[in-house]
C-alpha cells in the first residue's frame, strides 16, 4: 500500500502536471517571455502513474542507504520546497557533502543535473548520490538485493516495468517521480494568468527584477526562473570547489555552477552552492557589491546602487514565486 505522506503528494503533483502547456500573454510581462513548458519523458521511460508510484515509494525508501537511516526524502524535504535549511547536505553517519541542497521543484525541465552539470539524464544522476560514500555509499548490487526481499516491490516493480526490480528500474522509476514535482502556481503564476493583482510593491520588485540595472533577469529568464547556464557568480576570489571545471577540465570553467531556479527561492534557504548566504537581503547584498572578482567571474556581475525600500520590493516579488501548495499539505 502506498504510504499516506506520498499518496497526498501523489494527488497534488500529478493534477498539476496533467495541466499541460498554456502560452499566457500579461500586458505587464514587458520583456519577460512567459511560456509554461512541458516535462519531456524519455521514449525508454514513459509517464505511468504506476512508475511514479514505484518512484515515490523508492523516494521515501531508506534502505537506499548503507545505514537505512536516510532517503531521498532526507534532503529534498517537501514542506521546503524538496530542499532543506542546511548550508550542505548530510549522508549517513553524520557525513557532509559539499554542495547545498538543490530543490527538486520542476527539475524534469532541466537540461542537465547536479550544479556542475555532471549528469545529463535524470536517470544517471539517481545513481550519484547512492554510489557517493558522503551521502548513501550503497553499491546497485547491494540496493537491489534489498529491495528484492521486499514482496510490495516485486509487485510495483512488474506492474510498472513488467520485471522484477533491478537497478535500472529503480533509475527510471526515481527519474519519473522527479520528473511530476512542478511548481507552476505561486502567486506570480496566478498574476501572469490574470487571476489576481500584485501589490504595488510586488510590482515594483517586478519591475526591479526585470530592469537593467540589477540585471537578475539576463541569468533568472523564462518559466523557471532560469536559463540554466554556468556562472561563476563572484562569491569567493578563491573557491575549494571548483566546480563545473570538474567535469569539463577547462581553466575558464573554474568554480562555475549552474544558475539555480528562483521559483520557491523564499523557503530554500540558505542560498549559494555551498549555502554560505542565509537571507535573501544578503543575496542582493552580494550582487549590489559587484562580487569578489575572481578571475571566471561573470561580466554581467557589475554591482550596482539600491535603497531599501526597493531591496524589500525586489523581496516581496521574489517571495510571490512561492508554491504554497506542498508547504500547506
Amino acid at each position: 500500500m502506498i504510504n499516506r505522506p506520498l499518496a497526498i503528494l501523489f494527488s497534488l503533483i500529478v493534477f498539476s502536471f496533467t495541466i499541460g502547456t498554456t502560452e499566457i500573454t500579461n500586458e505587464n510581462v514587458s520583456i519577460y517571455e512567459w511560456k509554461q513548458p512541458s516535462v519531456k519523458f524519455p521514449s525508454d521511460n514513459p509517464f505511468s502513474e504506476s512508475s511514479i508510484k514505484l518512484g515515490g515509494e523508492l523516494f521515501f525508501e531508506n534502505l537506499l542507504s548503507k545505514d537505512s537511516s536516510i532517503s531521498c526524502k532526507s534532503c529534498h524535504q517537501i514542506t521546503e520546497a524538496f530542499a532543506d535549511h542546511l548550508p550542505v547536505g548530510e549522508g549517513i553517519l553524520g557525513r557532509t557533502v559539499t554542495r547545498n541542497t538543490p530543490t527538486l521543484i520542476n527539475i524534469g525541465l532541466h537540461p542537465y543535473f547536479m550544479a556542475d552539470g555532471k549528469f545529463n539524464s535524470l536517470e544517471e544522476q539517481v545513481l550519484g548520490p547512492i554510489n557517493e560514500h558522503r551521502e548513501f555509499d550503497m553499491s546497485p548490487e547491494a540496493i537491489i538485493s534489498r529491495l528484492k526481499d521486499i514482496p510490495r516491490y516485486k509487485e510495483l516493480s512488474n506492474t510498472a516495468y513488467k520485471e522484477d526490480i533491478n537497478i535500472e528500474i529503480v533509475q527510471k522509476a526515481l527519474a519519473n517521480f522527479q520528473r511530476i514535482i512542478t511548481s507552476e502556481d505561486s502567486k506570480f503564476d496566478q498574476f501572469m494568468e490574470g487571476k489576481i493583482k500584485l501589490t504595488q510593491k510586488e510590482k515594483t520588485g517586478w519591475k526591479l527584477f526585470q530592469n537593467s540595472k540589477l540585471n537578475c533577469i539576463q541569468c533568472h529568464s523564462g518559466f523557471n526562473f532560469t536559463n540554466y547556464s554556468f556562472e561563476n557568480n563572484g562569491l569567493y576570489t578563491s573557491y575549494s570547489d571548483s566546480g563545473r571545471a570538474l567535469i569539463t577540465g577547462k581553466k575558464q570553467d573554474i568554480a562555475k555552477f549552474k544558475v539555480p531556479s528562483l521559483r520557491n527561492i523564499a523557503i530554500t534557504y540558505p542560498y549559494m552552492h555551498d549555502g554560505s548566504v542565509k537571507s535573501l537581503e544578503e543575496v542582493i547584498d552580494h550582487y549590489s557589491s559587484g562580487g569578489k572578482g575572481h578571475i571566471s567571474q561573470s561580466t554581467l556581475i557589475k554591482g550596482f546602487t539600491i535603497q531599501d525600500n526597493e531591496k524589500e520590493a525586489l523581496i516581496a516579488f521574489l517571495k510571490t514565486l512561492t508554491e504554497n501548495r506542498f508547504i500547506e499539505n
